[in-house]
């Protein structure tokens, strides 16, 4: 029970420190809440027929916008007070960084899913499909969240101690994330469509989720340390 327990005591501590500024939370939801409004006045006048073809993409945008976001700050902490070397000589397993993490990224991005899938059903009447079938949209939601925030973490973590952290890795994210994203937005408009093998996609869905996560907590700690390293050197030779 090691690795859950450093992995909860470290999320927790990402989560109290993030409640008690309420900074990325609030910057998440007006980025969100902006998003939707665009998107709503530029594609509400679509025929019902033609919205499925509309919503996955607002859907998705959203999650990879505000989880670029999210990720472009969730190692900030750590850098601003130099304390990520610190954290590696802990006897605290990477996994369990890795892990925290991505929750909290996940967390950021189920919170922007909850605040613009009821405007979605709001704004479009094709979306009402989501709220006759909410275990189904949870679980896409879910493994689609989880998706970007696997492959993120680990990129996040590699620039965390870069200086053009923000440009690099919003160039490195999409292009890696693409597949991931591109995936939930086809299930997604399965969902709306009612699609009879909705479970078969789904299914899909999780067995990426595994892979993703697997290979993030394998390739972590050497994209973690080896960044951390290779500053520490640069430092060095600069004085």
């Amino acid at each position: 029970m090691r690795l859950p327990r450093q992995a909860w005591l470290l999320a927790k501590n990402d989560l109290r420190q993030e409640f008690r500024d309420f900074e990325l939370v609030a910057t998440a939801g007006f980025f969100t809440l902006v998003i939707l409004v665009m998107f709503g006045l530029s594609f509400a006048s679509l025929g019902r027929s033609v919205q499925p073809l509309a919503i996955p993409g607002i859907l998705w945008l959203a999650v990879a916008f505000v989880g670029t976001l999210t990720l472009t700050r969730i190692f900030d902490r750590e850098r601003e007070s130099d304390t990520l070397r610190a954290l590696l000589t802990a006897p605290v397993d990477r996994l369990a960084i890795y892990i925290a993490k991505a929750s909290v990224t996940l967390l950021v991005l189920l919170g922007c899913s909850l605040i613009i899938i009821p405007g979605l059903v709001f704004v479009f009447p094709a979306a009402g499909v989501m709220f006759d079938h909410p275990l189904q949209t949870a679980a896409v939601v879910v493994l689609g969240s989880t998706a970007y925030a696997a492959v993120g973490t680990v990129f996040a973590a590699g620039l965390a101690t870069s200086g053009g952290k923000n440009v690099l890795l919003s160039v490195i994210l999409y292009p890696l994330t693409s597949p991931a994203l591109l995936w939930a937005l086809l299930t997604t408009r399965s969902l709306l469509e009612e699609h009879p093998d909705m479970s078969i996609f789904l299914l899909q869905m999780l067995a990426l989720d595994v892979l993703l996560v697997s290979l993030g907590g394998w390739l972590f700690e050497s994209v973690l340390v080896g960044g951390n390293t290779s500053t520490a050197r640069a430092r060095g030779r600069r004085r």
